[in-house]
């Protein structure tokens, strides 16, 4: 019988025990990618996302992740523009272990593009690999 309380454990590729971290950032967002990445990139490791919240400002951008700045878009488009919206948007998704949301590639850091100028806050647990 499993305790109720076991603790789930994360693996690199190569069976080592890699833990979760996690990070909070707020942006007074630009057109384009953001200057400051939301997690700066590891020389040899890739930065492996397990669950997301991503909150923007009333009409304020679409957003998306890259790997690395100008690189490959790694998330689905997030936050459409809704004009003349009353309330901010929020967005939230996550996924269980061994599935994860999105990888970059080796030694890149995780940046947001923005689509527009305004207000946004994002909240991940990620792992490095």
């Amino acid at each position: 019988m499993i305790p109720f309380q076991t603790r789930i454990q994360y693996f690199d590729s190569v069976g080592n025990v890699v833990q979760p971290l996690t990070v909070a950032i707020s942006y007074t967002a630009t057109v384009g990618d953001q200057a400051q990445a939301v997690v700066v990139a590891v020389p040899g490791k890739k930065i492996r996302v397990l669950s997301m919240a991503l909150t923007s400002s009333i009409n304020g951008p679409s957003c998306y992740l890259r790997s690395g700045a100008g690189g490959t878009q790694l998330s689905e488009l997030i936050l459409r523009n809704i004009t003349g919206s009353t309330s901010a948007m929020n967005y939230q998704r996550s996924a269980f272990y061994p599935i994860y949301l999105y990888e970059t590639s080796v030694g890149q850091a995780l940046i947001l593009n923005c689509s527009a100028v305004g207000t946004c806050s994002v909240q991940i647990v990620y792992v490095l690999m």
